[in-house]
């Protein structure tokens, strides 16, 4: 049975959580037991509650100085999900908590930071450069977090959360939660978890309670198809994801253009501009987010039915995390991939990595012998290899490239 202090449990109350999910009721335990843990899990599993809830109890009546909680996270997006959870948690407490990342002003951050915080959620670059300034004194942390480990090791921070860790040495208690174990991860977790306990709930497979449909379609008709299945399916609230910068800003103009409810959200936009995106997505002024996958982990917004793959992504955890935007909270969702000819085998590796089959969907509803004239063709601008991993990469690269 799984206590809590009557400040969390007033505040579960009002969060409408009467019962946890398997990774909570595995996780929990071992981190109010005081345990270091390896946490694997499925996108969407409730990974973040499985250490805020237990974190932010233990904070009530425990001084603001030092810094006692310390989040790494790699996105933006992640670190300030994650600080709204701490405060949905912390609601009945004087818990102070704060995020640190690239885009925000640096000179406030080190305000905040000399007032005295409980807990810190931080994107590793950001964070590095208070260490690097000594404006930040970690001394003090008792836990660790790193989450989504899987994600900050593809995006080279091994370096920054070394540097983090050293800082933290006094810790008592080390947190991991990953989608995946990678080799990156082992790596990780040789050198500062050896005596971690290990929960693991279905990692490595896309959510079973969503519908997965694949669809090929030529690329003169790629755009009017989207068209033709946000009318078909009625979709409310949808997430489409493209593998480049590029292609998000020109599907999302084209959308606009036609009267739909339509935001980007890419990783050359400002702070401002992405969380102006994603609260209209939460407050549903949109309807439709266009987005690179910087999108792709995280991000909680239980309204969301569908997803549409504008392409096949590099590989299967990319499609995993992609689909774990839908069917939050056991809801049910459908994905839906579009795919050329010629992405054929691309996406019957990712299927197949999976233990899954490639089974095409056509609808009879949709004319595929459409033929439009040069004049009125309206198409999505993309690279023709879709595959360039660079510009792919870089819209996770201002969180690598902070500013002051």
């Amino acid at each position: 049975m799984i206590s809590f202090p009557d400040e969390i449990n007033k505040a579960l109350v009002d969060m409408k959580i009467s019962s946890f999910t398997p990774i909570q009721e595995k996780a929990i335990p071992v981190i109010l037991e005081g345990k270091n843990l390896i946490a694997l899990s499925e996108t969407g599993s409730g990974k973040t509650l499985a250490f805020t809830l237990p974190l932010v109890g233990r904070l009530i009546g425990v001084p603001k100085r030092p810094v006692k909680v310390l989040i790494i996270t790699p996105t933006k997006e992640l670190s300030e999900q994650i600080l709204a959870v701490a405060k949905k948690c912390a609601r009945y407490t004087n818990i102070i908590s704060t995020s640190l990342y690239g885009g925000k002003s640096f000179s406030e951050q080190e305000r905040e930071l000399k007032n005295g915080i409980h807990l810190i959620v931080a994107c590793p670059g950001r964070l590095k450069d208070h260490i690097d300034k000594a404006t930040i004194d970690l001394s003090g942390v008792d836990t660790v977090v790193l989450d989504e480990a899987d994600q900050l090791m593809d995006m080279g921070f091994l370096p920054h959360l070394k540097i983090a860790l050293d800082a933290t040495k006094n810790r008592k208690q080390t947190l991991l939660f990953s989608a995946t174990m990678s080799d990156e991860v082992k790596v990780l977790t040789e050198e500062f978890l050896t005596d971690a306990t290990i929960v693991e709930f279905q990692a490595n497979k896309a959510k079973a309670i969503v519908t997965e449909e694949f669809c090929p379609i030529s690329e003169e008709l790629r755009y009017p198809f989207i068209r033709f299945l946000l009318k078909h399916y009625k979709i409310k609230a949808c997430m489409i994801f493209t593998r480049t910068k590029e292609e998000a800003r020109s599907l999302n103009v084209l959308l606009q253009e036609d009267k739909y409810k339509s935001a980007v959200l890419e990783g050359d936009m400002t702070t401002h501009q992405r969380k102006k995106t994603l609260n209209g997505l939460k407050e549903k002024t949109i309807n439709i987010m266009v987005a690179t996958d910087i999108a792709a982990r995280g991000l909680d917004i239980p309204h969301v039915t569908h997803i549409i793959n504008l392409n096949p992504p590099l590989n299967a955890e990319s499609y995993i995390h992609r689909l774990g935007r839908t069917a939050r909270h056991d809801k049910g969702g459908m994905a839906i991939t579009i795919f050329m000819l010629e992405e054929k085998a691309h996406l019957e590796k990712i299927l197949e990595d999976q233990t899954k089959i490639l089974k095409l969907t056509k609808f009879k509803e949709f004319n595929y012998q459409l033929r439009i004239e040069k004049r009125n063709l309206r198409m999505i601008k993309y690279k023709s290899d879709g595959r360039d991993q660079d510009e792919y990469e870089d819209s996770f690269k201002d969180d690598f490239d902070d500013e002051t």
